[in-house]
């Protein structure tokens, strides 16, 4: 018996991609921030050093013209907010019992 496997093919070009001048690296690295993830697990998920991650996030900030990173995930956020909107929701996405 021959079985059909279900594939998945996932786009990311639209949704994924923040901003045409960011990389796809900085538009991962912003939508973890974005989503609640620390400094910390984001530099852990990636295998990121530290001080690579913070230099990540300065060419970020000035690529988008923001002063702080406060400001450059807010910034994330209102990107994100049409296409994904789990983003400032988590506890509507639970599992079901």
């Amino acid at each position: 018996m021959k079985r059909n496997h279900n594939l998945i093919s996932i786009n990311r070009a639209a949704g994924f991609h923040l901003d045409p001048a960011l990389t796809h690296e900085e538009s991962i690295i912003l939508r973890a921030l974005a989503a609640g993830r620390t400094d910390r697990q984001v530099c852990n998920d990636l295998r990121m050093e530290p001080t690579t991650f913070l230099s990540r996030l300065r060419e970020m900030r000035q690529k988008i013209g923001t002063l702080d990173n406060v400001s450059l995930i807010a910034w994330a956020k209102r990107q994100i907010k049409d296409g994904d909107q789990r983003i400032d929701r988590p506890e509507e996405y639970g599992r079901l019992a």
